[in-house]
């Protein structure tokens, strides 16, 4: 991400040009999830994608879409039969995803039984499979959970930063000063600086705040009958939380439009589930496992990207002008995907070859 973001602000007449920077995100993102799961890489340091690379990202992408066209009749079971799904889709979609899950596990099966595998997701679910008993279905499910919640939503969330952090250079500025008070300019940030580094982790939280990748938590049921404000919720009802909405309410938040990090130093606030004022990861039973993970690769983005980088919008353009809007659908991107300015920072050419973001 680094090395690319490098490659793209000091190539031949590209000094002071904007790039977009959704695009030099993706691929570390990509990286990530991939060797998480699969131990392994599908793209290379250039961006380019293999073959199979490409069919598992078509696939994630496809589904984002199949997900986001549900109609509201999917929560309103009455209305079913005016909306009636797209079977075939569904399925054509479905045998797609599980056939190339089968050849990817049947690769790992051949290698643990070889030489001991690696030590990533696959090779867990595949080392307790006759352990608990794990259907076919169960191993599938749970490897796509962790890819289609993990791969879009760390892009949205450090771009959404990335625009507040270039709309507001008094927070780039402080956090800048921070990252040089404790990493320097000798060095990369490791993992193991978060804890010295209380500003940054207030700029993801005060980011999720704002921002949350997914507005909706995944609906609920409410176990027992109860009373919530004015609202009589019967036992059995679906519940979705708009967390959305309850990061911009002013009875919950002074001036929550506001990019203030700070908030988050004035005050002990769980952002994983802990409170309900800010939400990201949602809460409860169905509360994402991976929010400490999502977190620490949140941070690490921004963290090398604010060390390495001056970062500014381009020339003429004013921070009001910059479209905040949100993308429909169950994930919110960017409408229009940030353009910003990346003038490097650090002297030592060596530290913009090779960056350690990966978790």
């Amino acid at each position: 991400m680094v090395a690319s973001v490098h490659r793209a602000a000091i190539g031949p007449g590209n000094e002071g040009k904007p790039l977009v920077v959704r695009s030099h995100l993706a691929m570390v993102s990509f990286n990530n999830i991939t060797r998480l799961v699969f131990g392994k890489r599908f793209m290379n340091a250039n961006g380019d994608i293999n073959e199979e690379g490409q069919e598992l990202n078509s696939i994630v992408n496809n589904g984002i879409k199949i997900g986001a066209s549900l109609s509201i009749a999917e929560y309103v079971w009455y209305l079913r039969w005016l909306f009636p799904l797209n079977e075939e889709l569904y399925k054509t979609h479905n045998e797609r995803r599980d056939h190339l899950t089968k050849k990817i596990i049947e690769e790992h099966a051949k290698a643990l039984k070889e030489s001991g595998g690696k030590h990533h997701f696959v090779h867990a679910l595949l080392t307790l499979r006759e352990q608990y008993d794990l259907s076919d279905d169960t191993v599938f499910g749970l490897l796509w959970d962790i890819i289609t919640t993990g791969m879009d939503t760390t892009v949205i969330s450090v771009e959404w930063a990335m625009a507040e952090l270039v709309r507001y250079p008094r927070v780039q500025k402080k956090l800048q000063e921070e990252l040089d008070s404790v990493i320097g300019r000798d060095r990369v940030m490791s993992e193991t600086d978060f804890q010295k580094l209380p500003y940054l982790l207030a700029v993801v939280k005060e980011s999720l705040r704002l921002h949350p990748a997914t507005p909706l938590m995944l609906p609920h049921k409410a176990s027992a009958s109860v009373k919530v404000g004015d609202y009589n919720i019967p036992k059995g009802a679906d519940v979705t939380v708009n967390v959305w909405a309850i990061a911009r309410n002013p009875d919950v938040w002074s001036n929550p439009l506001e990019y203030r990090p700070e908030r988050f130093l004035e005050e002990s606030i769980d952002i994983k589930g802990g409170d309900f004022r800010v939400l990201p990861f949602g809460a409860g039973r169905r509360v994402c496992p991976g929010a400490q993970l999502g977190i620490n690769l949140v941070a690490s983005m921004i963290g090398h990207l604010l060390h390495h980088f001056e970062w500014s919008l381009p020339e003429g353009t004013m921070p009001e002008y910059v479209d905040m809007t949100e993308s429909p659908g169950i994930v919110t991107f960017m409408s229009t995907p940030l353009q910003a300015v990346a003038k490097p920072r650090l002297d030592k050419e060596e530290l913009y070859n090779r960056v350690p973001v990966e978790m």
